[in-house]
């Protein structure tokens, strides 16, 4: 069971969404949206009685939407419904709201300890992307080589890159798979030769175990798992490593993710996906305090189920992780602009702009430099509470 804060910008916005959700919606009036709380309860199987009369005696509306991934519930209050929440309720499903309104709230995230050092997020992480690959949809061949391999992520640190995320297989959509001997003879040289010196955190990203373990031993520190972590062995390799993961949204696989693309509530059911894998990846000896969510732009989805995750972020951290976004250089920037990737740089910041403003807690992109210093500015007008020594 999930439950998220939904706020609407508008009434025709409420009104298209409640329609396609089966809910009668045209008497909604502007009022409404302002003197209302609005929040969904959603699950893979029914909601018991019991949990739904618990909201009600507690003055919420309960009203049943349409859905193909199980049960999902809206939940209309007065404006102080929602901060009211008793602590402590028998009922799951009100202290599941509890626990949502309270994240959804939150502006910051618990650190993450590393195998060396901790991740910690007083400021927006940059991640810097390092593909080592012949055939990624932006920057393939680039860094094939070795040679500018390292001296790419050295520049990235230099530039100010928190976390280098190090990549041998493009996953950009209908790419083939590599080998696993290819994965790692395009990897591991350059962690060798970057781990011991680089100074920031490194991370992998694989959807191979194998691939994973032998990165982890190497030194690096993170995984990151655009598979989301749906494979028991590399759940099993996470665990066993003692490493954060990144476990992100994708539907099926690179080669058919953009193929047949269906959502009833792109938020909801990412988070329902995402959920679910995180109680999976527990029970597989996985910490859920060491997870970081991303949502996947890109990854199955089409132009407006981009731009709505992005506007519709903060309701991501209903799930009390924090929240990667990687919008760089990616289709959708270029559908909008009627640009090609190498001219998307101005649609990416303005992208991580509104991801950081939104709730997000790292970006990961290529253009480091741009980045940093636009994550810099969001956050010394959105994080009044910091000094500017601290974002520095």
């Amino acid at each position: 069971m999930i439950a998220r804060v939904r706020h609407y910008g508008s009434r025709a916005e409420a009104i298209e969404e409640w329609r396609r959700l089966g809910i009668e919606a045209s008497a909604i009036a502007e009022k409404d949206l302002i003197d209302s709380s609005f929040s969904f309860l959603e699950s893979k199987k029914e909601v018991g009685e019991g949990d739904l009369r618990a909201i009600e005696d507690l003055g919420g509306m309960v009203v049943r939407c349409r859905s193909s991934q199980g049960a999902r519930y809206l939940i209309i209050g007065n404006t102080s419904f929602l901060s009211g929440l008793p602590d402590g309720s028998a009922s799951h499903a009100v202290e599941a709201l509890r626990r949502s309104f309270i994240n959804y709230r939150s502006t910051g995230n618990p650190p993450i300890p590393l195998k060396r050092g901790v991740l910690e997020f007083e400021r927006t992480l940059v991640m810097g992307v390092l593909n080592i690959t012949p055939d990624s949809f932006s920057d393939g061949g680039t860094f094939l080589r070795k040679e500018d391999a390292v001296r790419r992520a050295f520049e990235m640190v230099d530039e100010g890159a928190d976390i280098i995320d190090v990549g041998g297989e493009s996953t950009r959509p209908f790419s083939e798979p590599v080998t696993e001997d290819e994965e790692e003879a395009r990897i591991i040289p350059v962690l060798r030769e970057i781990v011991p010196s680089l100074g920031v955190p490194v991370s992998i990203d694989t959807r191979r175990p194998s691939v994973a373990r032998k990165a982890v031993e190497i030194g690096a520190h993170i995984v990151n798992d655009v598979s989301g972590l749906r494979d028991g062995e590399m759940i099993r390799a996470v665990g066993e490593l003692g490493v954060p993961a990144v476990l992100m949204h994708m539907l099926g696989e690179p080669r058919t993710m953009q193929l047949d693309i269906r959502y009833d509530d792109v938020v909801g059911d990412i988070m329902l996906f995402m959920k679910e894998r995180m109680r999976e990846a527990s029970k597989g000896g996985v910490e859920e305090t060491s997870i970081i969510l991303d949502p996947g732009i890109g990854f199955g989805k089409e132009l407006q189920h981009n731009l709505d995750i992005i506007r519709r972020l903060r309701e991501f951290r209903c799930l009390g992780r924090p929240i990667l976004v990687g919008p760089s250089r990616k289709a959708f920037i270029g559908k909008v602009l009627d640009l090609p990737k190498e001219e998307r740089l101005e649609g990416t910041m303005a992208a991580v702009a509104a991801s950081v403003i939104n709730g997000a807690s790292l970006v990961r992109v290529h253009d480091v430099k741009e980045t940093v210093r636009v994550c810099r500015m969001i956050d010394a007008i959105c994080r009044p509470n910091q000094t500017l020594s601290d974002l520095q």
